[in-house]
C-alpha cells in the first residue's frame, strides 16, 4: 500500500505539472521568456518578480509572448500575459500562486485609460474582467494592440467556421 502511495504522489499528469517545480527555472527557458518581454517593452524591474521567474514553467516549448501588463490589482500585485495561444493572468507570492487561463474565445475585448502617470488596464472576458493599474504605458499599449488584433482576427469571416454537415 505505501509503495502505490509513493508512486501516485510522484506521478505527473497534464494538470499537475504546474505544480511540481522546484528550485529556479531551467535558464535557457527563463532566458528566453525575459528576452521575449524586455522586447515587447517590459522594464528591467519585471525581470525580478516573482511571476516573470514562474512563467517558464508554465508556457509550452512552442509558445511566444506578444505582450504583459504587471501591476497591481484589488488583491495585490499581477501580471496579464498575452501569448499567441493564450492569455495568463498571474500572481506568484511566496506559498501563494493564483494562475488564470484564458482561451481568446472568451476575451471580449480591452480597455486602457492614462491618468497622469497612471494607467488602467481592463480585461473584458466572459468570467468576468481582469483589471490592473500599471506605470509601463509603453508595456500596456503593446499588450491592448495584441488583444485587439486577436478579437478583430477572431471576427473576421474567413476565420469563423461553419459547424454545419453537408
Amino acid at each position: 500500500m505505501t509503495q502505490s502511495v509513493d508512486d501516485f504522489s510522484k506521478r505527473t499528469t497534464a494538470q499537475t505539472k504546474h505544480f511540481r517545480h522546484r528550485g529556479p527555472p531551467p535558464r535557457e527557458a527563463l532566458l528566453r521568456v525575459k528576452a521575449e518581454l524586455r522586447q515587447r517593452g517590459a522594464m528591467l524591474y519585471n525581470m525580478w518578480l516573482p511571476e516573470t521567474h514562474y512563467l517558464p514553467f508554465i508556457l509550452h516549448k512552442d509558445e511566444h509572448i506578444m505582450g504583459s501588463v504587471y501591476g497591481r490589482y484589488k488583491d495585490g500585485r499581477g501580471a496579464l500575459v498575452a501569448t499567441d495561444q493564450r492569455v495568463l493572468f498571474i500572481d506568484k507570492k511566496p506559498l501563494f500562486l493564483h494562475c488564470d487561463e484564458l482561451n481568446f474565445a472568451i476575451v471580449g475585448g480591452v480597455t486602457y485609460t492614462r491618468t497622469g502617470p497612471v494607467g488602467s488596464l481592463t480585461l473584458h472576458t466572459r468570467l468576468g474582467d481582469f483589471s490592473l493599474r500599471t506605470l509601463n504605458h509603453k508595456n500596456a499599449v503593446n499588450f491592448v494592440e495584441y488583444i485587439e488584433a486577436k478579437c478583430l482576427q477572431a471576427d473576421s469571416p474567413i476565420a469563423k467556421r461553419s459547424d454545419s454537415v453537408t
